[in-house]
């Protein structure tokens, strides 16, 4: 097995438990605040579902974008950047979402955003290269 195919799969997991994490602390909300569904207009629990929601809009389509590179056989150390960087980057803004820090938000959004389309531009150049 590749070495990127393993830290591929530890992305995975990791990304996956973050937005597990992030789910359940929906549903530990909900239940302080006896919401059955939906936010029930409470402030902290549209941050939580904004947080869980705006993780799984960015996590999905980079772990496309890493499984591509990871076929593309890129460097490994690339890859390892690209994938645990984006990973704390997401880390760092989940919380910013939960905690009020509009400027980290700020921040770790443009670095989403820089990860995302470093790694579309890498995808792209390595399909026609």
């Amino acid at each position: 097995v590749r070495r990127s195919l393993i830290l591929f799969n530890l992305y995975i997991g990791l990304s996956v438990l973050l937005i597990v994490m992030l789910a359940m602390n929906i549903s530990r909300l909900r239940m302080k605040h006896k919401v059955a569904n939906g936010d029930g207009d409470n402030k902290v629990i549209v941050k939580a579902i904004r947080a869980h929601m705006n993780s799984l809009e960015h996590i999905l389509p980079f772990s496309l974008l890493l499984y591509a590179l990871q076929s593309q056989s890129i460097s490994e150390i690339l890859f390892a950047v690209l994938a645990f960087g984006f990973l704390g980057i997401r880390l760092f803004h989940s919380y910013s979402m939960l905690s009020s820090k509009f400027k980290l938000r700020q921040i770790t959004a443009a670095s989403t955003y820089f990860f995302e389309l470093s790694a579309c531009v890498l995808v792209l150049l390595n399909s026609v290269i």
